[in-house]
């Protein structure tokens, strides 16, 4: 399958889900155990319940990403609401070891009874593509789906300095370093995956350089260590804003294309003529053999909190403001991004 087609499959699969749908440790506290409605159907297997379901009294939220950054603080939002609107506590838990793979497997091998869970996005369903994790996210139950609500996401920025101000200068510049400029990403991350795409639709060729997450492409590309990135439009934000460097166009997360709510003047790849299209998901995930009635809970939860009025507002700020799909659908559209993001792993060359 070409990676023109897989990309294009990728794209309406988002869209089609969009319309479907619609650090450090904190302190627990003593509250009594929480209470949610069982789940009434069964959507990714296991052992259906009835009746009340009795959650943990305090729940660890495994987050593989540091503090401070854009998952980090959208998984705080998300549990704040929770924690205060019910008896449930959950403690977020900054790991990043491995890569993020000691969080999965802690998550994935944990007592089924929801005591210990995992925050994360699509970046799993990479790594797992891309033979840096050796599980995948069908072998996780799946709590929730949030679909981005933003219809932009990430950013192509260069040095304010580079002489480079939009993207056909980028273009140009690109064709004439004969492959040699330099682009950071976070192997194996979304920021991998869509500057293979970026490169492929622009019809360029680039030298992809291992720089970690954004905040420190930001400071690698400020520093001259790289040439370009792809960041996240609320981590370059204020780099653009202090005039440090240049957005030349974002990417959109589905085929209709959009700009980032954050960074209005920045056009998408979309609209400058090139098919750059990529969308992140959130995923609360858990033991596999934990029963749908449980899982339900959960999800329900957060849920709850990602429709919270003041709770959107805190996520809108970080341009992570998402919808969750209804429990039954939720492990379908894991499984299907799974199977997509290895598809364009493999067409890049990326598989393991």
């Amino acid at each position: 399958m070409k990676l023109r087609k897989v990309v294009s499959l990728f794209a309406a699969a988002a869209l089609c889900v969009s319309l479907a749908a619609c650090g450090n440790n904190a302190s627990t506290n003593s509250s009594a155990p929480s209470s949610a409605p069982a789940a009434s159907d069964n959507a990714g297997g296991g052992e259906q319940s009835g009746g009340d379901v009795t959650l943990p009294k305090n729940i660890e939220v495994q987050l593989p990403a540091s503090a401070g950054g854009g998952t980090d603080v959208a998984g705080r939002a998300l549990t704040s609401y929770i924690n205060q609107s019910g008896d449930t506590n959950m403690t977020i838990v900054n790991n990043t070891d491995g890569g993020g793979v000691v969080a999965y497997e802690t998550a994935r091998t944990a007592k089924a009874d929801g005591s210990t869970i995992l925050f994360f996005h699509s970046t799993l369903c990479i790594k797992s593509a891309t033979g840096l994790y050796d599980k995948s996210i069908n072998d996780f139950k799946v709590c929730a789906a949030g679909l981005p609500e933003d219809p932009g996401g990430y950013v192509l920025v260069v040095p304010a300095d580079s002489g480079i101000t939009d993207l056909d200068g980028f273009i140009a510049k690109a064709k004439d370093a004969g492959g040699s400029m330099m682009i950071g990403v976070e192997t194996g991350g979304s920021s991998h995956i869509m500057a293979g795409i970026m490169a492929d639709k622009l019809g360029i060729e680039l030298n992809y350089v291992e720089a970690g997450p954004d905040t420190e492409k930001l400071t690698a590309l400020v520093g001259g260590s790289i040439n370009c990135a792809l960041v996240n439009g609320n981590q370059a934000k204020q780099y653009i804003e202090a005039n440090k460097v240049n957005a030349l166009a974002c990417f959109s997360s589905s085929d209709e294309g959009g700009r980032f709510s954050l960074l209005p003047d920045v056009p998408s790849f979309k609209e400058q003529g090139y098919d750059c299209v990529y969308g992140t998901y959130f995923y609360v995930l858990a033991n596999p053999d934990m029963d749908d009635a449980t899982a339900k809970a959960i999800g329900d939860l957060f849920t709850a909190a990602a429709n919270d009025p003041e709770t959107r507002e805190v996520l809108n700020g970080t341009g992570m403001t998402m919808n969750f799909v209804p429990y039954e659908e939720a492990a379908g559209i894991a499984a299907s991004q799974q199977e997509m993001l290895t598809q364009v792993c493999a067409d890049l060359g990326l598989a393991g």
